[in-house]
């Protein structure tokens, strides 16, 4: 009868290559930076430009959430709302910064641009919340940022801005100036449109900025490579809120005076600039107000997520996720006290960037954040 003579050799670990860029690279990024204790070779492998690029594409793009007066309203929550799994949705905090004054005013590739007003004047700053890296933007004081953008030509990460303040009449009213991130000169002029955007959504879709006006039923489009201007019109039929990305494409939805119904339009082809009514969703009021304490006054926006389209209706401490057939999906409260659904959405970095330790009262880690 045979017997073993000998244990069966040890089981080797997971390939180095497999860990590194299979699991490493998609782990959220504190895990990941957790995880860069454990060895030398992970955290030199995990620090590499390739390696964090590679990284934040792999991050999802979540919906930004800004929270006031936590503490009586001198902090400002930056948060992203996660429904990935739809049993537990919740808000996530990301980051907390000292002074609730700010508000989130764009978002590109992780970044944020913040600003506050002051006798009617518009101050700028520019933080990573997920490195906690901050800095002053002084020399957009009395501009308007339109758009936030990396000009994919160059690298360099840009605002799009028109002047705060115009003599009435002034042939150049409403002309545009571009500011790239990191710079020490003043921002640059490119030209004229021909009107402002009056929406605060901005969508960057295959290369362009996207804004819906509606005071004139058109679309303003500004293209990021050559940074000139273009427009287009709406469907005759349409009465827009606010535009998003949908499936790869431009959408735009509306809801009526009650927030009880949204239409929900899409581009179907940009040369013949062709829309269609892709959803009309009636939302049943019941299922709503027997969430809600108080019925009246809700809010509704559009969400297009992992190819779904939700509305998202918010009051208070609530948020409801409803499905195209106007049923409640889920729903969840949550203790950020005051808050403020934006248009925009997070996507986190660990990336560096050069133009952070060039700027105004740079800090990582320190006030504002807390």
């Amino acid at each position: 009868m045979a017997t073993r003579s000998a244990l069966p050799p040890r089981r080797r670990g997971l390939p180095e290559e497999l860990v590194v860029w299979e699991i490493l690279v998609r782990l959220p990024p504190k895990p990941l930076l957790r995880c860069r204790l454990v060895c030398r070779a992970w955290r030199r492998l995990t620090s590499t430009r390739g390696f964090l690029l590679a990284h934040h594409r792999h991050q999802p793009s979540l919906p930004l959430v800004v929270g006031y007066g936590c503490d009586g309203g001198s902090l400002l929550d930056i948060l992203t709302l996660d429904r990935r799994d739809a049993a537990r949705p919740r808000l996530h905090p990301v980051a907390r910064l000292k002074n609730a004054a700010h508000f989130v005013s764009a978002s590109c590739d992780g970044i944020l641009i913040l600003n506050m007003t002051n006798c009617g004047e518009f101050y700028y700053s520019v933080c990573n919340p997920t490195t906690h890296q901050f800095a002053d933007l002084p020399m957009l004081t009395g501009f308007f940022v339109m758009g936030f953008y990396q000009h994919r030509p160059t690298g360099e990460y840009r605002l799009l801005l028109y002047y705060q303040f115009r003599p009435e009449g002034s042939e150049d009213r409403y002309a545009c100036y571009v500011y790239t991130l990191g710079s020490s000169e003043m921002p640059r002029c490119i030209g004229w449109m021909e009107e402002v955007a009056t929406c605060t959504a901005v969508v960057l879709l295959h290369g362009s900025l996207h804004w819906y006006n509606y005071k004139t039923d058109k679309i303003l489009i500004f293209n990021t490579a050559s940074e000139s201007f273009w427009s287009m019109r709406q469907a005759d039929k349409m009465n827009g809120n606010d535009l998003f990305e949908i499936d790869g494409t431009l959408g735009i939805y509306f809801c009526n005076d009650d927030a009880t119904i949204v239409d929900i339009w899409v581009l179907q082809d940009y040369k013949t600039e062709f829309w269609s009514l892709k959803h009309r969703i009636e939302l049943l009021v019941p299922d709503i107000k027997g969430k809600l304490d108080d019925g009246d006054d809700w809010s509704a926006m559009v969400l297009s997520e992992d190819g779904d389209v939700l509305v998202l209706v918010y009051y208070r401490q609530w948020l409801l996720y409803i499905g195209t057939d106007g049923k409640l999906l889920a729903s969840f409260q949550h203790d950020v006290g005051c808050h403020y659904n934006t248009p925009l959405k997070l996507k986190k970095s660990l990336v560096p960037h050069a133009f952070f330790p060039l700027l105004k009262g740079y800090v990582v880690n320190a006030r504002p954040f807390i």
